[in-house]
């Protein structure tokens, strides 16, 4: 299937590299119109791409902790294209240390800013313009740390949970206008913030029922169907990505077959039984 975004003209933030690159080849692959916003000049590297394989895209220098940045980014999309029909607001930081390590500059509002201001901000500016279209979209990418918490990255959680009730509020709040907010929530994904072999891999690999990280091109197809009309009867809810992850429960780890604990379980091939005498 191609051109199921067809015209629409798709702001993506974080689009350098990761999930918000993956998302912007998509979406003109499937006949969008991207604007892509991130601080880094490769994103130029990831347009020009766009461009040579035959699609739309434009690269605006965007730093999401500068609220002037989001106007520019705003104002630039609408000079190049006339309109925003989605918004997707997919840049992120990863801080993980324990609270009492923490500074609150540079760890808590930095990332507090990111997902929550940040994408508050861009939502107060392109809803007028949505309103007036008649229609829009907002996509953000949360993480499931916003169910679940994180031990070593409470800010990193709140801000992700924070995005669920963000975009919530603005499905009930903008409904009857036909503006619509959706969340992708994925779980370990290969980027840059989360790269293959890393700790963070090793770390939650033995968890996830499907035995692998996902891939950026992955989450991106979940964004391309909010994006689409395939669903216009879907707002103000969640995909989640993980390959199963800990929301289906706990994935326990696996013993070798026929062994036998010391409590009398016997462990066989897909299962664990014990007699009772």
């Amino acid at each position: 299937m191609t051109g199921r975004i067809e015209g629409k003209v798709c702001v993506i933030t974080g689009a350098s590299s990761g999930i918000g690159a993956a998302a912007a080849r998509l979406f003109a692959a499937e006949g969008g119109k991207v604007v892509l916003a991130a601080r880094r000049d490769k994103t130029q590297d990831v347009a020009d791409a766009i461009t040579t394989a035959g699609g739309e895209a434009i690269f605006i220098r965007t730093d999401v902790l500068n609220l002037s940045d989001i106007d520019n980014v705003i104002a630039g999309s609408l000079e190049a294209f006339g309109r925003i029909d989605v918004f997707f607001g997919n840049a992120g930081v990863g801080n993980f240390f324990a609270i009492e390590d923490m500074d609150l500059e540079k760890d808590f509002y930095c990332t507090i800013d990111t997902f929550m201001r940040a994408n508050w901000w861009a939502a107060k500016r392109c809803l007028p313009i949505m309103v007036k279209q008649g229609k829009g979209d907002f996509i953000f990418t949360a993480s499931t740390a916003a169910y679940n918490g994180v031990a070593m990255g409470s800010v990193y959680a709140a801000g992700k949970a924070g995005l669920l009730s963000l975009s919530r509020s603005l499905a009930m709040g903008y409904g009857k206008y036909n503006i619509r907010s959706n969340v992708v929530v994925p779980g370990l994904t290969t980027t840059e913030l989360s790269p293959a072999g890393g700790a963070m891999e090793k770390m939650q690999r033995p968890f996830i029922p499907m035995g692998r990280a996902g891939t950026a091109e992955e989450v991106a197809y979940a964004a391309l169907f909010f994006a689409s009309d395939e669903c216009r009867y879907a707002t103000g809810t969640e995909l989640i990505i993980d390959g199963g992850g800990d929301h289906l429960g706990v994935l326990y780890p696996q013993a070798d077959a026929g062994a036998i604990d010391n409590e009398g379980f016997n462990i066989a091939e897909g299962g664990v039984t014990k007699t009772i005498e």
